[in-house]
């Protein structure tokens, strides 16, 4: 899988202001990307700023929030994930202009949708860095719904990284403390049961709209689903995983392989130099380094659950035409290959049967 571009007229200068958006789902190499541009100066990196944390963030929970205490296996580079966000409290705790909405409601924002405060909030992150004088940077694992809804408002360059879907989910049942779902399986939940063109994917798990705050929702999803089967959980992954590349890929003006990046020398360095063409920013991938397959069998048939959730959300045919949504098609074909048949009798009957078909003896 290459780079893709889309969208970017190189004879056209783009100034050092423009934000940059960097667009993932949770467990997908986000966090790397993200410190990679916070180590280049003249940078200002924001992390995570549509978490809902930010709502009633504080000094202390700044100090509190760092790689090494996180259990989240990020690497450190000595200071708090949420750094650049203190110069943005307002006296009684929460950033300016953030609401705990903005972190999952309108998860795909259309691009025709008004939101001024979420608008006004955005703003203010830009504006914050452009009066120091730096290149703002937005990475978050919310918005690959709302790219469309950004760039208008925005402009700027908009960056999407993608992994293997069952590698990624496999990260996120790595963490679960057993029987408890971790929280990024709960947000899958609470967004299938929320998102537009996910309703048939939702009533396929038995998932409703939730009530109340996010944090009830989350709540009441955790009460429920607490010792949901791991095929569950992945099949909400697996929905909202594919909705929300149908949305993104062809918006992003740069698609990054993460699962490739940290396998292959010369694609980091491609991307690299896509990302400095498209932002005058330039990163060292140079350390980065793709973690080994998560090991251990689960009761999880990864294949028939996304064929019927694909079906379900009646996305066959969207993912399979041409274009840039070719990225997902590909990815999700790597991850889940056709199955062998299991015996030799097996695989010689589907061999003659596969040759009859294209006989016109018998039918496929």
């Amino acid at each position: 899988m290459g780079a893709s571009f889309h969208g970017y007229d190189s004879n056209l200068p783009r100034p050092s202001s423009a934000p940059i958006f960097v667009h993932s789902g949770w467990r997908c190499s986000s966090t790397y990307v993200w410190r990679r541009f916070r180590a280049v100066p003249g940078v200002t990196a924001y992390y995570e700023p549509w978490h809902e944390q930010l709502a009633t963030l504080t000094p202390e929970r700044i100090a509190s929030e760092r790689p090494e205490t996180s259990g989240l296996r990020h690497p450190t580079d000595g200071l708090p994930y949420l750094s650049e966000f203190s110069d943005l409290l307002k006296p009684g705790g929460g950033v300016h202009g953030f609401e705990t909405r903005l972190a999952l409601d309108d998860y795909l924002l259309s691009p025709d949708q008004e939101d001024a405060g979420q608008a006004a909030y955005v703003e203010t992150l830009i504006e914050a860095a452009r009066r120091e004088g730096r290149t703002p940077l937005l990475a978050c694992c919310r918005t690959l719904g709302r790219i469309g809804w950004l760039r208008r408002r925005f402009g700027g360059t908009h960056i999407v990284l993608i992994r293997d879907p069952v590698q990624q989910w496999r990260s996120f049942y790595s963490l679960r403390k057993r029987p408890r779902p971790t929280y990024f399986e709960l947000c899958q939940y609470v967004i299938l049961s929320e998102i537009a063109g996910g309703e048939a994917g939702a009533r396929r798990l038995g998932l409703t709209a939730g009530k109340g705050d996010l944090f009830e929702r989350i709540q009441a999803v955790r009460k429920r689903l607490k010792q949901a089967p791991a095929r569950t959980s992945f099949a909400a992954f697996l929905a909202v995983y594919v909705l929300s590349y149908v949305s993104a890929l062809p918006r992003a003006d740069l698609v990054i392989d993460v699962d490739r990046l940290g396998d292959d020398p010369q694609y980091a360095k491609t991307m690299a130099t896509a990302i400095e063409v498209l932002t005058g920013v330039k990163l060292d991938f140079s350390d980065c380094r793709t973690p080994p397959p998560h090991a251990g069998k689960l009761a999880v048939d990864y294949r028939k659950e996304a064929v019927e959730m694909i079906e379900a959300l009646d996305l066959s045919a969207a993912i399979t035409a041409p274009g840039p949504v070719q990225t997902l098609y590909r990815k999700l074909a790597k991850a889940l290959p056709d199955r062998e048949p299991e015996t030799v009798w097996a695989r010689m009957l589907a061999f003659w049967r596969e040759r009859g078909a294209k006989l016109g003896m018998v039918e496929a």
